[in-house]
């Protein structure tokens, strides 16, 4: 389905808007999207026509409804991609993304990724673990506490103990144990996002 001129002036307004309160480029947008930056400059200036994919990426983009540029979200029948910055890394290393663009339903706003980046673990390497700042955790909850800058970042489950919280580290040759509490950076997983694989499809 293609949109009018109405659609398009919207959609530009906002993109002006996003440029000057995130200064983000068109380059940053169009990889967030999952796009190159030529084809986001044309869907942009109107030489591409706006279809609905681009439309809901852009609006999940720029934190808006789909109303916000005139149109029902009903169109929406698919489950809803959001870019989600990657954060972090276990190893401390720098990311090998900036954003990822995920088809999720999970309220995601404040949420960020750790990226999986070492092969001794049990999720593959290139995994990525939505941290939920503001999430509550519990009691056998997966967390990941943030040991400080220089240091490796550790994922497992966190448990109460007669010491105390205790958090045991998830890796092949088994990891390490740490005691914790509410002063340490430890917050709670809430998903997993394993990495796409290429190659023919399962049918």
């Amino acid at each position: 389905m293609e949109y009018g001129e109405d659609v398009l002036k919207r959609v530009q307004a906002a993109w002006q808007s996003l440029k000057q309160t995130s200064k983000l480029s068109q380059t940053s947008a169009a990889q967030a999207m999952d796009m190159n930056q030529s084809a986001f400059s044309q869907y942009i200036r109107g030489a591409i026509p706006l279809n609905t994919d681009f439309l809901r990426k852009f609006a999940a983009l720029s934190d808006m409804e789909l109303d916000d540029f005139g149109i029902s979200n009903a169109i929406s029948d698919t489950v809803p991609s959001k870019p989600i910055k990657v954060m972090a890394t276990l190893s401390g290393r720098k990311p090998t993304e900036k954003s990822i663009l995920v088809n999720t339903i999970l309220e995601a706003s404040g949420c960020y990724f750790v990226e999986v980046d070492y092969n001794d673990h049990p999720f593959e390497r290139g995994t990525m673990l939505l941290v939920n700042p503001k999430g509550k955790i519990a009691n056998g909850d997966s967390v990941i506490y943030f040991k400080g800058e220089g240091e490796r970042n550790v994922f497992g489950k966190l448990e109460l103990t007669e010491e105390g919280w205790e958090l045991t580290e998830r890796l092949w040759q088994g990891g390490k144990r740490y005691l914790v509490d509410s002063v340490d950076h430890v917050y709670r997983v809430s998903s997993v996002y394993l990495p796409s694989q290429g190659g023919k499809q399962f049918r």
